[in-house]
């Protein structure tokens, strides 16, 4: 089995960092180091399904995935560790898989970086847009008399903080997918007596606009089309 992950040389980094504190991951970790592929990616998915993938142990199940022939989930777990990272190099990975497949949706934008830079620090940015409202909102209502004439430009700033804080909550709520199945059908509506518009094979990562109990809204070559849910792999 021949591997061409290009992001190989940071394992022994990342592997330390990564399995001090979780025996299981440890014992994973072990296994993928004797080559023991399957037997460890196993692991690593349990750990994925507890809601504990780091990193590490994403760029470990692509490498893992890559190496069987499974490229959609390689990218999609490439697609993960980017979301986590902001890692250049992910994205060439992506791109290089992409390309061989004929795939689309990974030609990544400024806005799509800068949009992955916000969600990968929402708490922080969560907890700075609290703090300033708690702020604003204090020496809005302080007594003192000198405070009272600047009290409109207060008001104005919470507002504006506000607006910030909606637009940006718009960005966390950003849903990316890739198609896991062959032969997909989209459809013009949500329903399966609606016009078919196209079929089309699994890979390509797609931006969801919204879900429709078991369907879903999203955007393929500026067209708003609905796909079934299970047919995703949401990231």
């Amino acid at each position: 089995m021949k591997y061409k992950f290009l992001l190989f040389l940071l394992f022994p980094i990342l592997t330390a960092l990564d399995s001090n504190a979780d025996p299981k991951l440890f014992e994973a970790d072990s296994l993928f180091r004797s080559k023991k592929y399957t037997e460890s990616k196993s692991i690593f998915s349990e750990i994925t399904a507890m809601g504990k993938a780091s990193p590490a142990l994403l760029l470990k199940m692509a490498y893992i995935d890559e190496g069987l022939g499974d490229y959609v989930q390689a990218l999609f777990h490439l697609n993960s560790y980017y979301s986590m990272t902001s890692n250049e190099q992910a994205l060439d990975k992506m791109r290089s898989i992409a390309e061989k497949k004929d795939l689309v949706g990974y030609k990544y934008s400024d806005y799509s970086f800068f949009r992955n830079l916000l969600t990968k620090f929402k708490g922080e940015i969560e907890m700075c847009l609290c703090s300033i409202l708690l702020l604003l909102s204090f020496l809005s209502f302080r007594k003192k008399q000198a405070m009272k004439a600047f009290r409109p430009i207060i008001y104005i700033q919470i507002g504006l903080v506000f607006i910030f804080g909606l637009w940006v909550n718009d960005v966390f709520e950003y849903d990316r997918a890739i198609i896991n199945a062959d032969n997909v059908i989209l459809m013009s509506a949500p329903s399966a007596g609606a016009e078919p518009v196209e079929i089309i094979e699994k890979g390509h990562l797609i931006e969801v606009l919204s879900r429709h109990d078991t369907w879903v809204k999203i955007l393929w070559y500026d067209q708003e089309v609905f796909i079934k849910t299970q047919k995703l792999l949401f990231i």
